[in-house]
């Protein structure tokens, strides 16, 4: 009899996007479309001369109405629960996100070196590592569907 050795945490994670990749699909699509929609939102009121910190404020905060939106009645099917839960739940869960996606970045900057492709390059890496940050905690926690 030979006994199996225990999953890490990046096989569990990777075995649970896959029980849940519709979801996940739908997820990466809506991320897309935000990033998009924060493009350009920026772009237009940049062109119209707002300034730089006002147009990426103004650009940031319409994508995120648009994610957490898209997110709550399409991707996780959470519409029918209290927004008023699920709001600061999402805020934490994209803060955490982004904390871990942009200290990834620094590190991995860091270990690369300077230059545009390596500054490229660490800024991927550090999505990478928030895509399953985001998507887990808006899955198991932010969204999370109430036990029947």
């Amino acid at each position: 009899m030979s006994l199996k050795k225990p999953l890490n945490v990046f096989e569990r994670i990777s075995f649970f996007i896959i029980l849940n990749f519709w979801e996940f699909i739908v997820f990466c699509f809506v991320g897309g479309t935000s990033a998009l929609i924060d493009l350009l939102s920026f772009n237009l009121f940049f062109y119209f001369k707002f300034s730089f910190l006002l147009s990426r404020i103004f650009a940031t905060g319409i994508a995120i109405i648009y994610n957490f939106s898209m997110n709550r009645n399409i991707t996780f099917k959470a519409k029918d629960r209290s927004v008023r839960k699920q709001l600061p739940r999402y805020i934490i869960v994209y803060a955490l996100a982004i904390t871990v996606g942009l200290t990834t970045s620094l590190i991995s900057f860091k270990i690369l070196g300077e230059g545009t492709f390596n500054a490229n390059f660490a800024s991927v890496i550090g999505i990478l590592f928030s895509i399953p940050v985001s998507f887990l905690g808006s899955l198991l926690w932010a969204f999370k569907k109430d036990k029947k």
